[in-house]
């Protein structure tokens, strides 16, 4: 079953962007559905509008959010109904060379969700970073969600998903705040 929420879609390179009503699926194997909390304004979210890292339009803006899980696909076992997540754009394989070596920011085989969301007359979106958290609810891979601490402000807790990992990533696996990969 599909999930009708409201999202913010850039529709094209450099227009306006517009809250759209877009059809999130349930999740599929290794993937969780996530009702978004929170979700940070980041520079990149204007580099996708601007079509400066791809072409692939229509996107789903944001990436730098928190939320709860609501639900989770076959075989995920790390993840539950009800976990607070951060969002994050990494989300290493744990078995290629780069990974193997102790190199995961070199990983040559990170994950997004494979089924795709889209708007109501069916045109698939690309999710910023492979998570599109303008929006009431997103699916992302199960290994996009970082469990941290539920007393955390949803608002703060989002900021670790990008600002923070964008920063740390290269040299740690453990974020000061306690969020580990």
């Amino acid at each position: 079953m599909a999930h009708a929420v409201n999202g913010v879609v850039a529709a094209g390179r450099g227009a306006k962007v517009s809250v759209e009503t877009i059809l999130v699926p349930d999740p599929g194997p290794g993937e969780a559905l996530v009702k978004v909390q929170a979700c940070g304004v980041c520079h990149t979210d204007l580099h996708y509008r601007e079509g400066g890292i791809n072409d692939e339009f229509p996107f789903l803006l944001g990436h730098e959010a928190a939320g709860v899980v609501e639900a989770v696909g076959d075989g995920v076992t790390d993840l539950a109904p009800g976990d607070f997540v951060i969002l994050n754009w990494r989300a290493v394989c744990g078995s290629c060379r780069s990974c193997l070596r102790g190199r995961p920011q070199y990983c040559f085989n990170t994950h997004n969700a494979s089924q795709p969301m889209t708007l109501v007359d069916g045109t698939p979106l690309s999710p910023a970073l492979g998570i599109g958290a303008f929006a009431e609810k997103t699916l992302v891979h199960s290994g996009q969600c970082t469990k941290v601490d539920p007393r955390a402000p949803a608002e703060v807790a989002g900021l670790l998903g990008c600002g923070v990992m964008a920063g740390i990533w290269p040299t740690s696996r453990t974020c000061s705040a306690g969020a580990t990969r």
